[in-house]
């Protein structure tokens, strides 16, 4: 959503953030069940949930920190296998091989979305 939208609908950051976060929250199930596919869990096993939750929710908070407009491309394939890759790195008893191989391929996918406007949270430079 472009500056000049967001005066127009009289929105303030707060607003603005909340609808972020409500877009990605609402796509939390869909991230799990692609994620748990990614790990070779079975979709209808429910005892790694609050673990895979919390590795997408770090995935999600370090993109943001990285200026990376996640919640406007939670659909995107780039996104999604950057989180993937990110819990892959972090999450459980996997093979140390697949963890370093994650966390370089997440490294990379972060380096090249933070390079393309595309993908970057707009600045306000009038701030």
């Amino acid at each position: 959503m472009k500056h000049n939208e967001i005066i127009k609908l009289g929105l303030t950051y707060e607003d603005l953030i909340t609808m972020q976060i409500s877009n990605i929250i609402a796509n939390r199930e869909q991230m799990q069940v692609l994620v748990k596919k990614c790990l070779s869990i079975v979709e209808t096993s429910t005892l790694k949930d609050d673990e895979i939750a919390m590795w997408i929710g770090a995935a999600v908070s370090d993109l943001v920190r990285q200026d990376i407009d996640v919640a406007g491309h939670i659909s995107d394939e780039l996104i999604q296998g950057a989180i993937v890759m990110f819990v892959k790195s972090t999450f459980g008893m996997v093979d140390i091989k697949e963890k370093e191989l994650a966390q370089k391929t997440y490294t990379q996918l972060c380096g090249n979305l933070s390079l393309s406007s595309n993908y970057k949270l707009e600045v306000d430079n009038n701030a």
